[in-house]
């Protein structure tokens, strides 16, 4: 029930933004590119186009943000051929160089946005770490405080598919 409720908020806040979005994507397509991210694996917009991403905020200072790592790669090992894509964030934005060598000392697998793309609301960061769920639409369907594991990232990504496919079917009566 808080679940739903929470999501009802979120959603009534993100319906009012969801026009905006939808017209930053086309313009913010062209302006992602490999220069945004410290790791080649993604190239543009469109790799995510129909995709549910999880977007982990992080900083070299926060403790639990360490202890989750091994986590995350793990289940982005295990998610990297699906429709599913975890991404990073550095919650100190760090300029590209020096988030490629903080990337590498902390042993992330996963790629690392050195911006946050336009066509996605940032949400307001209320501790660390934190996940982001980003539906194939670009909306935020829920945001995780605190240290994830797989099969906390797993049962939160299935909620919020739920509650995209209940809204929609709402949407559509």
């Amino acid at each position: 029930m808080i679940f739903y409720v929470k999501y009802l908020l979120l959603t009534a806040t993100l319906m009012s933004t969801a026009s905006l979005l939808t017209a930053c994507d086309s313009a913010s397509s062209a302006s992602l590119k490999n220069d945004d991210l410290t790791s080649n694996d993604v190239t543009s917009n469109n790799y995510w186009a129909g995709q549910w991403r999880l977007v982990n905020i992080w900083a070299e200072w926060c403790k639990p943000c360490w202890k989750e790592i091994p986590e995350l790669n793990q289940f982005y090992a295990a998610q990297k051929d699906s429709d599913i894509k975890l991404l990073g964030f550095n919650f100190d934005e760090l300029e590209h160089e020096e988030l490629v060598v903080l990337k590498e000392k902390m042993s992330i697998d996963f790629p690392v946005l050195s911006q946050w793309p336009a066509v996605w609301t940032k949400p307001d960061v209320m501790g660390l770490p934190a996940t982001v769920i980003i539906a194939p639409d670009n909306i935020i369907i829920d945001v995780l405080w605190g240290e994830q594991t797989v099969e906390s990232l797993n049962v939160a990504l299935e909620k919020a598919k739920q509650v995209a496919k209940d809204n929609l079917e709402l949407l559509a009566k």
